[in-house]
């Protein structure tokens, strides 16, 4: 049973919570302070399969961009998993000779990442937290500024504001940087490159190698 934590005096709010992000920590944290009985809402980019700046979806950049399809691109790069059947389901030709489909295994990715931008709207919702699509910003001690993918500015009070925007894959300001691409890129490549050099040895950059190879 829900704990109510509302005051009186904190009716002249729209919200009690107001959260700036979907990833995992956002999520959480609104979920909890809605079972809890405050007043949640939160915000996030519009959805796509390969996150950007201005483009990510609920789940952040871990579900959408970074560690789901890393690892879905990983196993289904590995041939094999679980049998025939499975290799088929991610993109491999089980004949005589053995191929690899990669679009068929790139769309394999984008399901799944559909279908988890779903499931975490659903946890949302039935958690009673209000979710507005766009950009947000806070403008104010207790308010915060939600621009929609039209353009149209939305406004919120808020008892408490918690940012939990994460962090993004970017290019180094370096020279020759525009000939680059991120991990974000790298992951959705509409053809498997034959040769890639990989700057960088973190968790995003060391998953890339074993499924270009």
């Amino acid at each position: 049973m829900a704990r109510k934590i509302r005051n009186e005096g904190d009716s002249h709010y729209d919200f009690d919570l107001f959260v700036i992000g979907t990833g995992s920590g956002g999520v959480r944290a609104a979920r909890l302070s809605a079972n809890f009985g405050a007043k949640v809402g939160i915000c996030e980019l519009p959805f796509h399969p390969i996150s950007s700046e201005v483009i990510v979806g609920v789940g952040g950049p871990c579900v959408i961009g970074g560690c789901v399809p890393e690892k879905i691109l990983v196993y289904g790069a590995a041939f094999g998993g679980e049998g025939e059947m499975d290799a088929r389901n991610y993109g491999w030709k089980v004949n005589e000779k053995v191929e690899l489909n990669w679009k068929k295994l790139l769309q394999k990715k984008t399901d799944e990442i559909i279908t988890l931008n779903g499931i975490y709207k659903c946890l949302l919702s039935n958690a009673g937290v209000k979710l507005s699509e766009g950009e947000g910003k806070v403008v104010g001690p207790n308010e915060v500024e939600v621009t929609q993918p039209d353009g149209t500015k939305l406004f919120y009070s808020a008892k408490h504001i918690l940012i939990a925007t994460g962090n993004r894959a970017h290019c180094p300001d370096i020279p020759g940087k525009e000939l680059g691409i991120t991990s974000d890129e790298a992951l959705s490549l509409e053809e498997l490159p034959k040769r890639a050099i990989v700057l960088g040895g973190g968790a995003a950059r060391f998953l890339v190698c074993p499924v270009y190879s």
